[in-house]
């Protein structure tokens, strides 16, 4: 198998020759690239730098909002203390007012009652016989009404 190698055979040439060489300009390609890549790298500088400011601000915003927050919940708690302590009064006041001892003692002073005497309790015999009475309602009430009407008219008539 044989392959093809390609020698430069200016480099072996002796150092005159190859200073004499002519040399050419030619543009550099990789310019336009260092251009865009500067731009690239600007960009991102760029780029991270508005990303640090904004997570700069969002989390000096969310720390003021938790202190605005803590302080409105501290002055909630001192308003939920303040009615915990009128509820307490009340419910000491409503207990003490619902006494025995004291619904009687201002029924007696204030009201005027007298307290009750065994001698004043009566009892009722339920042995005797109990009638239920129901009415008539509806048609059969209006029915006996009209008849009721027209006998007493007849009675009013006749001589």
């Amino acid at each position: 198998m044989q392959t093809a190698t390609v020698y430069d055979l200016n480099t072996f040439a002796p150092r005159e020759e190859r200073s004499r060489r002519e040399l050419k300009v030619v543009k550099n390609p990789k310019a336009k690239r260092s251009l865009s890549l500067k731009r690239l790298r600007w960009i991102k500088a760029v780029a991270l730098a508005a990303l640090f400011l904004a997570l700069v601000c969002s989390l000096l915003y969310s720390q003021a909002k938790v202190t605005e927050l803590g302080a409105a919940i501290d002055s909630q708690s001192s308003v939920l203390d303040d009615l915990n302590s009128d509820y307490d009064y009340l419910t000491s006041q409503m207990k003490m007012k619902t006494n025995m001892k004291s619904v009687q003692e201002y029924a007696t002073s204030q009201l005027g009652l007298v307290a009750l005497d065994r001698s004043q309790i009566t009892y009722v015999d339920g042995d005797e016989e109990n009638t239920i009475v129901r009415y008539k309602t509806g048609l059969g009430q209006l029915a006996s009404d009209v008849s009721q009407g027209i006998l007493s008219f007849v009675e009013y008539i006749a001589p």
